[in-house]
């Protein structure tokens, strides 16, 4: 069906011709697209397909908005980063997967880094655990430290993330409010 769908979108103004003759049920689907038509979500996910940042993505899409809230760069990266990147593609050592918690000379670097300012040795194996992204962090940090019924706290203001994470974890979130009080002339954080 692949094939066939990538040959008419090549056909140019003829597809819609050909799109005419042989209508849809003629292309029967291949096994695996029929049965993903059949997979529903699970009942713990119902709702948390909607938050602010999917709405400021639809707002962000008009032609005139810039969009600062996600990160889309709309230039290229300089030359020299390019040039590096290209170095790095080509060497023979840093072609392969690598372990699922980072590449060693990476955790290696980043302990290092961090020993420094922790003034505390890091072990890059145990200590160290490299992720594509803070979302992506969460999300293991909280389906890995929760159980099912386990009641976690997140702090009131928080990231719209955290509620549905617990929730895929099987979780209740406790909402506990910070803020802040006044005692003798100084300001307190009170939860």
């Amino acid at each position: 069906m692949f094939w066939a769908q990538r040959r008419l979108c090549s056909l140019g103004s003829r597809a819609k011709f050909l799109k005419m003759i042989y209508s849809p049920k003629i292309f029967r689907l291949s096994t695996s697209a029929r049965m993903s038509l059949k997979f529903k979500n699970a009942k713990r996910i119902e709702g948390l397909d909607s938050n602010v940042w999917i709405e400021f993505t639809k707002l962000a899409a008009e032609p005139s908005v810039v969009n600062l809230g996600q990160g889309l760069p709309d230039i290229s990266p300089p030359e020299y980063v390019k040039e590096e990147l290209s170095k790095v593609a080509a060497m023979d050592s840093l072609n392969q997967y690598t372990r699922g918690f980072g590449h060693p000379s990476l955790v290696k670097a980043l302990s290092c880094l961090y020993e420094k300012f922790y003034e505390n040795q890091i072990d890059p194996y145990k200590e160290i655990l490299l992720t594509v992204g803070a979302y992506g962090s969460l999300s293991n940090a909280v389906q890995g430290l929760s159980d099912e019924g386990d009641e976690v706290i997140v702090i009131v203001p928080f990231y719209d993330c955290y509620e549905p994470m617990v929730r895929m974890a099987g979780g209740t979130t406790v909402f506990i409010s910070l803020r802040s009080k006044r005692i003798d002339g100084k300001k307190v954080v009170q939860f």
